[in-house]
């Protein structure tokens, strides 16, 4: 970290405070009795009126306030909001509020106070059991052990057998949980940074990684973590490999699981990162009544959930509902109705940019820079695909190479030809570099080249000769991929049959089922 971002610390936790929360941390400074509570209330109140870090404009409002002074308020107010926000969070945050416990348990063993130790162990445990937290589980197996252990009239050696078991079991589902847990969490560092597989020995190699690093299990005896991190290292390597009907498969075993055991309600991240993978797959089969179905359940769940939920599930929830509305515009093909909606979407996600990661603001930003291309409006199409253009990270180079064709097909659209040749240079040399460069592409980029060389009369010659160029690649299931990104057999479409591309795409999602 930079000497600059360790400066912003308490400035960017400040600003990524609710209204709520800021109150409750007026209320929590001003019942703590703190000295020097005034001070800080008043360094706070600078920074929250501040847009950016200006430590000089900070310290000009604190006359007598030495830099050595300020530096050590700063880590001292750090440390009230984290203490506030941990307090603020007890009640909604089951992990924080198990920490707690834990420590309580701990307090009263230490304090030879054992009854009361296990009493509230006995809590603990069944909270523990209703939120599934396995590595809470172990670690209250590990205190009642020791608790026991104490208590030495109250022995009984079956009990200690039976804890043994539990303790060794909860060992063992752990233990899975990890395993399944890395193979999901590599299958999807794989997709974010590469993208699916772009040939058949690619997909072998992911299957010899796959299958050798998952541990023998047998489904029906498994516990809810590990269905739950299994289902997701399923999904990752089916959509890595075009299995979209197993991605369909798991991602609603996924959900199924959190809806019958409650935990929808009580482990909610979980479950929408479980709906947001269950709308993406229907998505990706063209399924648009299986999509519609999910996509209102998921409008209902925000409905239903949202203004209890913690600020870090409602940035989720909204990341998640902004992709899937692009989706369901694509697949309703009701550009133009959805408009104000989408804008507005849009324009929060923007204003909150920095609580969103850097691939799903990419993911974000490519749709809607397809979804400007088929309203027609190439200014903001261009706007949110030069946001990707001018990225230099690895992060979805497949979105970014796609970005860059598009970007050449509107200056097409607009007879902006000043710029072809360096950016056609610039396009075959990123998708190049990032292997993402094939024979779908070249097709494409090579037809935008010798766009300059048809007379009028022949345009619509060419454009039908590159259909058919394109339509004969589709036969390949790697060639094919490409039309994920963007259905250029569409705007191929629209320049023969003189319509607009969005009329094309209405025509054609009208079949869908």
């Amino acid at each position: 970290m930079s000497k600059n971002s360790g400066e912003r610390l308490l400035f960017d936790l400040i600003h990524s405070l609710t209204k709520s929360e800021k109150r409750s941390f007026k209320l929590y400074v001003n019942k703590s009795g703190d000295v020097g509570g005034a001070k800080y209330m008043k360094i706070f109140d600078i920074m929250e009126k501040l847009n950016d870090y200006d430590e000089a404009l900070i310290l000009a409002k604190l006359p007598g306030m030495t830099k050595p002074q300020f530096s050590n308020q700063k880590a001292h107010l750090y440390g009230l909001v984290l203490a506030s926000l941990r307090v603020n969070s007890l009640k909604q945050d089951i992990d924080i509020h198990l920490r707690e416990q834990l420590d309580y348990i701990r307090v009263l063993y230490k304090k030879g106070l054992y009854d009361q130790s296990l009493r509230l162990l006995t809590r603990a445990k069944n909270i523990t059991g209703d939120y599934r937290k396995d590595l809470f589980q172990i670690a209250i197996l590990d205190y009642e052990k020791q608790i026991r252990s104490q208590q030495v009239f109250d022995l009984e050696e079956e009990y200690i057998d039976q804890l043994d078991r539990e303790y060794r079991l909860s060992m063992k589902r752990f233990d899975n949980v990890q395993q399944f847990f890395t193979l999901a969490i590599k299958m999807k560092a794989r997709f974010i940074e590469r993208g699916m597989a772009k040939s058949d020995t690619e997909i072998n190699n992911l299957k010899a990684l796959f299958y050798t690093q998952l541990p023998d299990y047998e489904e029906s005896k498994l516990a809810f973590n590990e269905k739950f991190y299994l289902y997701r290292a399923f999904y990752w390597f089916s959509y890595l490999t075009y299995d979209f009907p197993s991605c369909i498969i798991y991602a609603e075993k996924w959900v199924k699981i959190f809806e019958e055991t409650g935990l929808d309600q009580k482990r909610r991240a979980g479950y929408l990162k479980g709906m947001n993978r269950l709308l993406q797959s229907t998505f990706r089969v063209n399924a648009k009544t299986q999509f519609c179905k999910y996509y209102e359940h998921f409008l209902n769940f925000e409905k239903s959930q949202f203004s209890s939920m913690a600020s870090n599930t409602q940035m989720l929830l909204l990341k998640y509902k902004a992709i899937q509305t692009f989706n369901m515009v694509f697949l309703t093909a009701e550009f133009e109705q959805h408009q104000p909606m989408i804008e507005a979407m849009l324009k929060e996600i923007e204003a909150n940019e920095e609580v969103f990661d850097k691939h799903n603001r990419t993911v974000i930003y490519y749709k809607a820079g397809v979804y400007f291309f088929a309203l027609e409006d190439y200014e903001k199409s261009n706007f949110y695909f030069n946001k990707l253009i001018q990225d230099g990270d690895k992060i979805r180079s497949d979105l970014k190479g796609f970005a860059r064709i598009i970007s050449l097909i509107m200056d097409y659209e607009m007879a902006n030809e000043g710029n072809l040749d360096r950016k056609l240079k610039s396009a075959y040399g990123y998708l190049s570099q990032q292997q993402n460069l094939g024979e779908f592409q070249t097709a494409i980029l090579d037809f935008l080249q010798d766009l300059g060389k048809f007379y009028p009369q022949e345009i619509k010659k060419g454009f039908k000769s590159l259909k058919a160029q394109l339509e004969e690649l589709e036969k390949d299931r790697f060639a094919k991929k490409t039309l994920l990104y963007f259905d250029i057999i569409s705007w191929l479409d629209a320049k023969i049959a003189d319509k607009s591309f969005a009329e094309i795409v209405r025509e054609k999602v009208a079949g869908y089922s």
